[in-house]
């Protein structure tokens, strides 16, 4: 389970820690999969894992996903596939591909960096939600209170958190959106597909915790996520696996996803998968720069979770 791939110049404070991977650590990461993985496609894992093993010379069987649809997957990671010829899988939340909306986590971190505003200016603001309250006082290394303000709003519901967002604003004074693509284009994403190397999911489309809303929400996040997949050519009818968006689930909301004509469905759970896994909780290792950066790293946080 990746999300990002950055070049160094481009890694800062902002971006959390486990959300990415250098694009140098990205290629040894490739070459340490080629070499002691046999590595398929998502579709191989539902449809042809009976044929895959009798060929893989007694080599595990993992698969590449990306979470989130970054435009830097294009930038940075499509090309390292291109160039050892191993295949991924991207789950989109398909109301951000082609837009400059940004999550708000990284608004969130993009307020935090700003400024106080002075005592004197932001008296009139000294009623603000709880919750941002306690984001004021945090106190520490910017890493943890990114980390910890973020814990604190996830659970909430998407429009507490923009409400919170906006009263934050307020009370620093900052500007909160931020400028430029974030988010791959829906060109980018045909391209990539037809490389043969990349194929696509659904996030969602709004990418929020699906157990934050009601059974009606999560079947409009659904459906319009599938459908728009399905209009913008990039996945086929018969076959469209899933991501449960900040791993957000319950029995409710995988039997909606089953229920909504998806194939498969992968969580953030640490963990490898047998014959016997549900195909609709699907776990996975998820790597990041900070756990992985050399390859004894990445091969200690990769069997460390294997199960005979």
């Amino acid at each position: 389970m990746y999300h990002r791939v950055l070049s160094e110049s481009e890694i800062n404070e902002c971006i959390q820690p486990g959300m990415y991977v250098s694009q140098d650590t990205f290629k040894m990461h490739l070459r340490f999969l080629r070499d002691c993985f046999h590595v398929v496609t998502v579709f191989d894992l539902c449809f042809n894992l009976t044929e895959i093993i009798g060929r893989t010379n007694n080599k595990p069987i993992c698969a590449l996903t990306f979470d989130d649809g970054w435009q830097d997957f294009y930038k940075y990671a499509f090309p390292v596939l291109k160039e050892y010829e191993i295949p991924a899988t991207v789950f989109l939340p398909t109301e951000y591909i082609g837009t400059d909306q940004w999550f708000w986590t990284d608004r969130l971190a993009h307020l935090l960096m700003q400024k106080k505003r002075r005592k004197n200016q932001i008296q009139s603001y000294m009623e603000a939600d709880t919750f941002v309250n306690k984001i004021e006082r945090l106190s520490g290394a910017f890493e943890f209170q990114l980390e910890k303000s973020i814990e604190m709003l996830k659970g909430l519901h998407h429009d507490k958190i923009d409400d919170l967002l906006i009263n934050l604003s307020n009370r620093r004074g900052a500007y909160q959106q931020l400028m430029g693509r974030s988010f791959l284009s829906w060109e980018e994403v045909r391209e990539m597909r037809e490389s043969g190397l990349v194929s696509y999911g659904s996030h969602t489309a709004s990418h929020h915790l699906l157990a934050t809303l009601d059974s009606n929400d999560v079947k409009k996040e659904l459906m319009q996520s599938r459908q728009k997949l399905v209009d913008e050519g990039v996945v086929e009818n018969s076959f469209i696996p899933f991501c449960y968006p900040n791993g957000s689930y319950n029995g409710r909301i995988v039997k909606m996803v089953k229920d909504a004509g998806y194939s498969m469905a992968v969580t953030t759970q640490n963990n490898w998968n047998d014959l016997k896994s549900n195909p609709f909780l699907l776990q996975r290792v998820g790597i990041h720069q900070d756990m992985t950066s050399s390859m004894a790293m990445l091969g200690y946080r990769i069997v460390k979770k294997f199960k005979n």
